[in-house]
């Protein structure tokens, strides 16, 4: 009686005092670092923006223009693998037709619309290792992400495919967060959903695909006591997601009669490129890339990688340690096919480091909390105050590439001679001069050209490397592309005398360029030159300027104009009209 009686004063006690003092700080604490994190994201959201709006109207590179013009294409009901062909998968097409649906078909639409998926995937992160960790280490992974991703040489300011698969993988990444927190299985089939997604843009998005269906099992394999039917009911949603989004990408190009045609250009043809990088030279390209792009962040990238080693500390749990371990290699997998290591595939790459920096502070400050007994639990902030006062200090030190880009020597530094700055000036030139009705074609693949003009290519080949690329077919295409181009008559033909923005390989056939040199001089008329010279600034050469001159520079970009179309000539003559 005498326990009851005391339990009963105890219970009124609490109930007319209300929570204990401890209660009220532990939650306030709560409150107080979500509305710090909060406030933190929100200016890391409005800086982003203004970084990044700066970039609005910087000139695409190759592969940026030509899957831009493909979504043009797509919005006009073109078709792929038969209106259009490219060596990936349909879902690149519809992204891209998508964004320039929303955002309009210029680079300034391009650029805002691509601004805004990154300011997604931003908070997207965020709110991951908010709920795999703490929301101190979300804005820490959010950070990471925000700024690497904008690293000009993995061209952090382009329109890139990849950063819409750094999109989709963060997702995925989110949503099984989202299933470990509320364990429910359709998490893990929309988990397979955004991954499936990712692989429909880029194939390199398939290691993301594995790296889902193992962290699944690996979860069943740490967990106890083991649930085998919920976790194969998991693995099941997960795998059925997947499949699902491949599964609709393939019927649709089965309904426009292009399946065959499809699983030869982004099956058989990219066989050929798989092995043609020994693994010497690929390695050497590796650690160039990997010099190149961590120069400037080495912060960002030496605190991710960290996790590494402080996924041995014991205070860690093991799922956790398997997460961070696996999320980090597979990320790396994404980049290392064709060992080729552009800088854009390490995009890709970014959702799965920006997450493990918050597992390298989650690592730390357990770590600390287990050795001083939680005594000191203010150092979170402290540690998040030198993670800010360190990247002040990297965004004071990129202040010109952040706040003041010179587009022209960004694109020398990352793609070096690249006529990529020329092809947007001569864009503009044709734009000036060009009436609706007019067309164009390039020999050369710069196919950002027909994007910046709003023209059309005459022939499915707007990609010129297709042309030029060694493949069995490729003698007829050039034949077929020969009769479109005579078929339509362009108006402008552009003529990039440049080995880059060519790419002839060995002992491709050279008839499409001995039929331009004798086509071209028949039937048009040089009315623009842009002289490359080494070491200074592009020389450009219009209309009158361009007689009498003999280019200085062996990478001459022409832009040719029809000459007028004889006038009809009567049977009619004098003498007969009398």
């Amino acid at each position: 009686m005498a326990k009851q009686k005391k339990a009963h004063q105890q219970t009124k006690q609490t109930i007319t005092s209300g929570p204990s003092t401890a209660q009220l700080n532990k939650k306030s604490n709560f409150n107080l670092e979500e509305k710090v994190c909060i406030s933190l994201l929100l200016f890391l959201i409005i800086l982003i923006y203004i970084i990044r709006s700066k970039f609005s109207l910087i000139p695409f590179e190759r592969d940026e223009g030509i899957y831009s013009y493909f979504g043009k294409l797509i919005l006009e009901g073109k078709i792929p693998y038969k209106d259009f062909f490219e060596i990936k998968f349909p879902g690149l097409f519809y992204f891209y037709g998508f964004m320039v649906y929303v955002f309009g078909a210029t680079v300034e639409g391009m650029h805002t619309g691509f601004m805004y998926l990154n300011i997604a995937t931003i908070i997207i992160i965020y709110n991951t290792s908010r709920l795999l960790f703490s929301p101190i280490a979300g804005i820490i992974s959010a950070t990471t992400f925000a700024f690497v991703s904008l690293t000009a040489t993995l061209s952090g300011f382009t329109v890139q495919s990849e950063h819409g698969v750094a999109f989709f993988i963060s997702l995925g990444v989110l949503f099984y967060a989202l299933s470990k927190k509320y364990n429910k299985w359709y998490w893990y089939g929309l988990m397979g959903f955004a991954m499936g997604s990712s692989f429909m843009i880029k194939t390199n998005g398939v290691f993301l695909c594995l790296w889902g269906g193992l962290i699944i099992i690996l979860d069943f394999l740490f967990t106890k006591p083991k649930n085998i039917k919920q976790s194969c009911l998991n693995l099941l949603a997960y795998v059925s997601g997947g499949v699902l989004i491949v599964l609709i990408f393939f019927f649709i190009m089965y309904t426009k009669g292009v399946f065959n045609e499809m699983i030869y250009y982004t099956v058989e043809i990219p066989k050929k490129y798989i092995g043609n990088v020994p693994f010497d030279i690929g390695y050497s390209y590796f650690k160039n890339a990997r010099d190149s792009i961590v120069q400037n962040h080495k912060f960002f990238w030496v605190h991710s990688v960290l996790a590494i080693v402080l996924c041995l500390v014991k205070s860690v749990d093991y799922k956790l340690k398997f997460f961070g371990i696996t999320l980090l290699a597979f990320s790396f997998l994404t980049i290392v096919p064709g060992f080729y290591f552009y800088g854009h595939y390490w995009i890709q790459a970014i959702p799965g480091v920006s997450i493990v920096a918050g597992l390298s502070y989650h690592s730390i400050i357990s770590f600390l909390k287990k050795t001083f007994n939680n005594k000191y639990t203010g150092i979170k902030y402290i540690y998040i105050s030198i993670f800010i006062l360190l990247t002040y200090s990297h965004v004071s030190a990129l202040k010109p590439y952040y706040f003041s880009p010179n587009y022209d020597l960004i694109l020398r530094v990352v793609y070096g001679n690249n006529p990529f700055p020329e092809a947007m000036k001569i864009g503009n030139f044709i734009n000036a001069n060009a009436k609706p009705e007019d067309n164009l074609v390039l020999i050369g693949s710069e196919p950002q050209i027909y994007f910046y003009t709003n023209k059309k290519c005459p022939s499915p080949y707007a990609y010129f490397t297709a042309l030029v690329n060694n493949t069995p077919e490729h003698k007829k295409m050039q034949r077929e592309f020969v009769a479109d181009v005579e078929k339509a008559k362009p108006k402008y033909l552009v003529y990039f005398n440049h080995p880059i923005s060519l790419l002839v390989q060995p002992n491709t056939d050279k008839y499409i360029f001995d039929w331009a040199y004798k086509y071209f001089n028949d039937y048009y008329n040089v009315v623009g030159i842009a002289d490359m010279i080494d070491g200074q600034p592009t020389k450009y050469l219009w209309r009158e300027q361009v007689a009498g001159y003999k280019p200085v520079s062996q990478n001459v970009i022409y832009t040719f104009e029809r000459k007028p179309e004889p006038a009809p000539t009567s049977a009619l003559t004098p003498e007969t009209n009398k």
